[in-house]
């Protein structure tokens, strides 16, 4: 096995003549570079060394020599240097500025008075902008053009019912078109004329199935419409999916981001309500909106928490919150979602996932007669795509779910694919697989480990994720040998054992952490591990398809450390999600932050690891970092157990 370090890079800034075009001076004359410093000293005419650069200071933007913006500094107002005036990550930008969607360094702000003379406090995105040198503020939205990202309007619906064949060879009907991918569908797009807004609306119908060859055979292959665009950037609605058998299959969701970029650029954290009952909680993306999902325990609120014998009445309850996905404006408070399995004794949510036709799962654990291990059970709870609860299915019997933290669901292969540590003589991953409306698809067993019984590590360690690439599952665990191991099934209705397991990887047995997502063209497990070349990390090994068998020989895919210490020690720690053609991964921190990283179908590294979530406290046992894809697009949360609140935020392209 290869290993190879990574450390941290930051991409040159915009060369000047780009600046210029997108609002600078109109000068033609060269701006000279910006002197450095890095003591007070080090500046003359009266200039100020801030952030490592000799600025003047500066009550607004028409103080600076070279139409620099003004911007607030720890120091006070002071001239922004050219240099450091744009960004791809909030890591290339001084606290307190923050990375805009537009790629500029930009103060945050909740009125004008927060931002330098000047400048307005933008509605939504809660920005200051210069009407003087922003060519993209539109004064009478109060608002950036172009701060709503189009990518998250959603397509029309594919293909519909197939028509099924006759008794004689004959033709099947034909698929449903795409539905409508116009703006009004969802936010504006993201366009580089203002005002427009205008999209593209759904293709006409599918093809029809083709002719029957052999009687009853209603096995057409007709295709669906594809979903529309919106104002240049691709709508969430993609290629209509084919109809077959009886009912055709609704259309998948097409990749968001256009070819050659990546879901690497985020939006506004999103927070939900705070609420000391609250236990856990997760967050998703949707074609309209951020939600977040909370597990509440305590007084049932339906009932004003007393029953009719006057006692108060105890519950466990998901809650639900809603969220503009570009600025993370609360669209109203926490409301009831469903009252969840159990007794008012305990609710822990482990994970939930969006199918592209808008239908949620949710997998918790519930506790029914006493907050003890061998009380709880694993449930998961399916919603249609208008958040109506349509069924609850028990997952794990009641006393096999020991560590209560060690489920997940996500949707791979055209299915919600539920997976849980599970105790029946042993430890084991036990695996679900469920269509998009809660139908038990009747697939269920434990997945073979590289120990003759199967069995996993015992611990309460992050372990059990399962991914897909290719026509294979796979799935993380720690077993009888020293570090972190994957296993791979088939995708047949048996799960079958495909070669053998992976060996385990190099890891640091007393930080045990392990997650896995597929790319298109491989497996990426994460991990706290080693690494040649610079000892304990968190670490990252690519596992391509053709090596996914495990045979002997096939050597495995780079090995990428990435600096900055372990993921914090937790089954809920570090969790993976396949947008389709790359892997991203959510790994919360000692400190409380919650780390992204992309890879992209090869397996490489796609930017820089990055920051995107922080809350108030250090890490703690109770908190959960938490990643689902939809549309090709991510969703990041992080629910902090101190806090009692689920923080979620959403990945954009660039």
């Amino acid at each position: 096995m290869t290993h190879r370090g990574f450390r941290e890079g930051v991409r040159s800034p915009l060369v000047l003549i780009a600046w210029l075009m997108l609002g600078g001076c109109s000068s033609s004359s060269k701006v000279p570079a910006t002197p450095k410093c890095f003591l007070a000293s080090d500046c003359q005419n009266l200039l100020q060394c801030v952030q490592g650069y000799c600025v003047k200071a500066c009550a607004q933007s028409r103080d600076c020599p070279n139409g620099e913006r003004c911007i607030t500094a720890a120091e006070g107002n002071t001239c922004q240097p050219l240099e450091t005036a744009t960004c791809q990550y909030n890591s290339q930008c001084t606290k307190p500025l923050v990375c805009a969607f537009d790629q500029k360094c930009r103060d945050q702000c909740q009125q004008n008075i927060d931002c330098p003379t000047g400048q307005m406090c933008t509605s939504i995105t809660h920005l200051c902008a210069d009407p003087t040198i922003d060519k993209n503020y539109n004064p009478v939205t109060n608002e950036f053009v172009g701060a709503n990202d189009g990518g998250l309007a959603s397509g029309g619906a594919g293909g519909g019912t197939g028509g099924v064949g006759g008794a004689v060879t004959g033709t099947g009907g034909a698929g449903a078109g795409g539905g409508s991918g116009a703006s009004d569908a969802g936010v504006d797009a993201a366009v580089p004329n203002p005002g427009d807004d205008s999209g593209t609306g759904g293709s006409s119908g599918g093809s029809v199935d083709a002719p029957v060859a052999n009687p009853g055979d209603d096995s057409g292959t007709g295709s669906g419409g594809a979903g529309g665009s919106l104002g240049g950037a691709t709508s969430l609605g993609g290629a209509g999916g084919s109809s077959k058998r009886d009912a055709g299959q609704a259309g998948t969701t097409g990749t968001a981001c256009t070819p050659g970029q990546a879901p690497t650029k985020f939006a506004f954290a999103a927070k939900s309500d705070s609420d000391p009952n609250y236990t856990s909680g997760v967050g998703v993306l949707t074609a309209t909106e951020l939600l977040t999902f909370n597990g509440y325990v305590g007084p049932d609120s339906t009932d004003g928490g007393v029953a009719d014998s006057g006692t108060v009445t105890l519950v466990n309850r998901i809650d639900v919150q809603h969220f503009d996905p570009i600025s993370g404006k609360k669209n109203g408070s926490a409301t009831p979602l469903l009252t969840a399995a159990g007794d008012g004794s305990g609710i822990y949510i482990a994970g939930a996932a969006v199918a592209p036709t808008g239908e949620i799962a949710i997998i918790y654990s519930a506790a029914t007669g006493g907050d003890s291990y061998s009380y709880y059970g694993v449930y998961l709870a399916f919603l249609d795509k208008d958040l109506a609860p349509s069924q609850t299915t028990l997952f794990v019997v009641q006393g096999s779910d020991v560590n209560h933290d060690q489920s997940y669901v996500q949707w791979l292969n055209g299915e919600f694919v539920a997976s849980s540590i599970f105790y029946n003589g042993s430890y084991a991953i036990k695996v679900g697989r469920f269509g998009a409306d809660g139908s038990n698809l009747g697939i269920t067993r434990a997945l073979p480990t590289d120990n003759p019984s199967g069995s996993v590590s015992s611990a309460d360690v992050a372990e059990g994720e399962v991914a897909f690439s290719g026509n294979t599952f796979a799935a993380a665990y720690f077993g009888p040998g020293p570090g972190p191991s994957l296993t791979f099934v088939d995708a047949s209705d048996a799960l079958t054992e495909v070669g053998s397991p992976l060996a385990p990887l190099p890891s640091a047995n007393n930080n045990s952490v392990v997650a896995v997502a597929g790319t298109s063209e491989g497996f990426v497990a994460l991990y706290n591990g080693t690494s040649s070349s610079s000892g304990y990390s968190l670490v990252a090994t690519y596992l391509s398809n053709s090596a996914s068998a495990g045979d002997a020989g096939v050597p495995v895919g780079a090995t990428y450390a990435f600096l900055g210490g372990f993921a914090y020690q937790s089954a809920r720690s570090t969790r993976g999600s396949s947008a389709g053609t790359g892997a991203g991964f959510a790994a919360l921190y000692p400190d409380g932050s919650v780390t992204f990283l992309y890879f992209s179908a090869d397996g490489s590294i796609h930017g820089n690891p990055q920051t995107v979530l922080q809350q108030a406290n250090t890490a703690g046992g109770g908190d959960e970092a938490h990643i689902t894809s939809f549309g090709g697009k991510f969703a990041v949360s992080l629910y902090s157990g101190t806090e009692h609140l689920t923080r979620v935020i959403t990945s954009t392209c660039q």
